[in-house]
């Protein structure tokens, strides 16, 4: 009788009943010890050694640690040959049931090439097994170690040949995303295929990793000072620049714009072109501050050995060629830098530009473009990207982030000079005096010689120089002199340099000007400049330092915190966002002048305070109630996308040092003063700081009559 459907069965067996709502038995991990003992004592030795080997296959010991374990579990009587005998057909069934650890490559297991294709040659009891794993032969060529001086990643280039001998191409994969294979789609599309299963792949990653010896390369970055073995090397898109010369074996990786930091190899001119070079940046602008942005350019090369803790800003409105001289002074890193082709822009989002100017290392890194115009929160953002990356160029510091692992990353710091452009200045008083500032003036620029130095930067002369010097660097650096020679320098310089400003002018500009001095140091070393003509580009140099600290000093005035209230003050006042009343609260004279406005007609006029009241003022003085006084600044200044963000006591103190404010008491910054019938804590400034008193002052005339104190009740 035959079977033609499964339920037959029934009509010859009865079916079979199975137990309705039987709960499932708990799951009790297997313990070795106890049915190690159990075994050894004879109970159940069979059905104890297998669950036992499924343990240690499952654990991921190999065979012949299985086979020294289960050895210690003969019987008397027994040989170990007759235990292994019963066990190894257990370990083989164990493993072809799936108890070894999920994507585990064995160790019996091997690869082989055949073909150009990959098999796995797996050994088991019954002989070796040849299983194909893939169509195609691939190869690890290369192993790269990417640095960017801080973090390392590691690629893999690989190679491959399909089964019929098409080539495939070549690409770098991260090393931590190799094993799971998604590259291979990716590169070499669906002609190149994995025989089916999970474990597979495993097993093509691995083989590819065996049966390769690629060659370990290490690839930089970034660009400027490495030791390498024991010599500093300058890095750059051709390599590295050291005592010797350009060392092409030593591999730099710049992306986008920073390839373009390409500098030829150092030869034996020397300084030859020093003073030609010298002698137009000085005529460029009428102020010479030309010499300053050549002094940043050269300073900048020596960051490793003392860090730079300013920013160069070139503010000039259309027309005045502020790009165009950057492109110079960034020229001397590469020929195929110019005012149409800079490193950066401050269209760019803030991270983008904080890693460039990590990456772009001991060298300067032009933003170009800085006008703080559009929407309100357009005018914000661009402001506080400049106060982002020039707090982290003047404070070297900057923030730190979690790595998708929780790790703490360490943050992107500047470890150049950061030279900028723009029509505007970016807001902050302590912001600006992390920044050299050359304003430059419409027709102050000299356009014939521009066009002979950017004939220059063509012809690679400028990029010529920097290297000379930075071989001539690299030996003071390899004997041990060149933070002597930068500490020289730097102090010469800043006993030259005005003690007035801010305490950080003189640091800023020294920094400047010390790169001059290091510069014309190498070219008297070389023979290419006299004593003579160093002296007269030294006192150019401090000449146009002297003036651009007198600048400063005025733009820092304005930008005072201090400075600030005050017009904000003033003009809340004149525009009728706030009013001062007399000490009773009532219209003081001069009502207008203190932000009143009548209305009305003659026989029906009214008087009435504008906006909040924010104080009193008192014969020559104001009282302020700060708390109201900054609630409207702060509201109007954000109005005027220039928001002033200072706290109370902030404003207090910066009044104070500026000499505007009456300080009662040690440590206070407010007077108690009786007003409308109480007594308050306010802050005093004189009615001169808001408005000419001559202009609100006048005779009493005839027709005046005397005012009646309006006293409360």
């Amino acid at each position: 009788m035959s079977l033609k459907r499964i339920e037959d069965w029934d009509d010859i067996l009865e079916p079979l009943q199975l137990p309705l709502n039987k709960p499932a038995e708990p799951f009790i991990k297997l313990n070795r010890v106890t049915t190690s003992e159990a075994a050894l004592n004879g109970e159940n030795w069979h059905d104890n050694m297998l669950k036992l080997v499924a343990s240690w296959v499952a654990k991921g010991n190999t065979d012949e640690e299985i086979d020294v374990l289960a050895g210690r579990l003969t019987l008397p009587g027994y040989t170990i040959e007759q235990t292994l005998k019963d066990v190894r057909p257990m370990v083989d069934s164990a493993r072809q049931k799936g108890f070894a650890i999920s994507g585990e490559i064995l160790q019996q297991s091997s690869y082989i090439g055949h073909h150009n294709q990959i098999y796995l040659m797996k050994v088991s009891r019954t002989g070796p097994k040849e299983i194909r794993l893939t169509n195609f032969h691939a190869e690890i060529i290369y192993e790269t170690t990417v640095t960017n001086g801080i973090d390392n990643s590691k690629t893999f280039t690989v190679v491959g040949v399909l089964h019929n001998g098409t080539p495939l191409s070549k690409f770098d994969v991260e090393a931590n995303a190799f094993d799971k294979l998604e590259w291979l789609p990716t590169n070499w599309g669906a002609k190149a295929q994995v025989t089916v299963g999970s474990m597979y792949k495993a097993h093509v990653a691995a083989a590819i990793k065996e049966r390769s010896n690629p060659k370990e390369r290490t690839v930089y970055s970034h660009t400027g000072w490495i030791d390498k073995n024991g010599k500093f090397c300058y890095l750059t898109n051709r390599g590295g620049i050291s005592a010797a010369g350009l060392n092409e074996e030593i591999e730099t990786e710049l992306q986008g714009s920073l390839s373009d930091y390409d500098l030829p190899a150092p030869n034996e001119n020397g300084a030859e072109k020093l003073f030609e070079i010298l002698q137009h940046f000085f005529k460029l602008v009428d102020d010479g501050t030309g010499l300053l942005l050549v002094g940043a350019a050269f300073r900048a090369t020596l960051s490793e050995f003392k860090k730079c803790t300013v920013s160069v800003f070139l503010q000039g409105t259309t027309g005045t060629f502020k790009t165009a001289i950057s492109g110079c002074i960034q020229a001397f890193y590469g020929k195929e830098f110019n005012g149409s082709h800079l490193p950066e822009n401050w269209s760019s989002t803030s991270n983008a530009m904080e890693k460039k100017a990590f990456l772009c290392k001991d060298a300067v890194f032009t933003i170009d473009d800085f006008v703080a115009r559009g929407t309100p929160s357009e005018v914000s953002r661009s402001h506080k990207d400049a106060e982002r990356v020039f707090r982290a160029q003047g404070n070297q510091s900057g923030r730190d982030r979690l790595t998708s692992t929780t790790e703490v990353r360490g943050a992107y710091i500047p470890r150049g000079l950061i030279l900028a452009t723009g029509e505007d200045i970016p807001n902050g008083h302590s912001l600006q005096a992390r920044c050299v500032i050359l304003s430059i003036k419409k027709g102050a620029t000299k356009t014939d010689t521009l066009t002979a130095l950017q004939e220059l930067a063509k012809q690679e002369s400028l990029a010529q120089l920097m290297s000379n010097f930075l071989s001539w660097g690299a030996d003071q650096a390899d004997h041990n002199k060149i933070k002597s020679l930068i500490t020289a320098a730097h102090d010469d310089c800043i006993k030259e340099l005005p003690t007035s400003g801010h305490t950080r002018m003189r640091d800023n500009l020294a920094s400047l000007t010390s790169g001059i001095w290091l510069l014309l140091q190498f070219g008297k070393e070389r023979g290419d400049i006299s004593d003579e003509e160093i002296q007269k580009f030294k006192a150019a140099t401090l000449n146009a330092a002297t003036k651009v600290a007198e600048f400063q000093m005025s733009v820092d005035q304005e930008a005072s915190e201090a400075d600030r209230f005050i017009e904000y003050l003033r003009s809340s006042i004149a525009m009728g966002a706030a009013h001062l009343a007399n000490k009773y609260g009532t219209c003081p004279d001069a009502p207008s002048t203190w932000g009143w406005k009548t209305t009305g007609t003659p026989d029906n006029e009214v008087t009435y305070g504008q906006g909040t009241k924010i104080g009193w003022i008192v014969g020559k003085e104001i009282y302020l109630d700060m708390k109201a006084a900054l609630s409207v600044i702060k509201t109007f200044s954000t109005r005027l996308g220039n928001h002033l963000g200072s706290s109370e006591l902030a404003i207090k103190k910066a009044l104070f040092e500026a000499g505007m404010l009456e300080k009662e008491g040690e440590g206070r910054y407010t007077k108690k003063v009786s007003v409308e019938g109480r007594r308050e804590n306010v802050t005093c400034i004189q009615v001169s700081l808001l408005m000419d008193i001559e202009e609100i002052e006048r005779e009493p005339s005839e027709d005046d009559e005397p005012l009646e104190e309006n006293l409360p009740f």
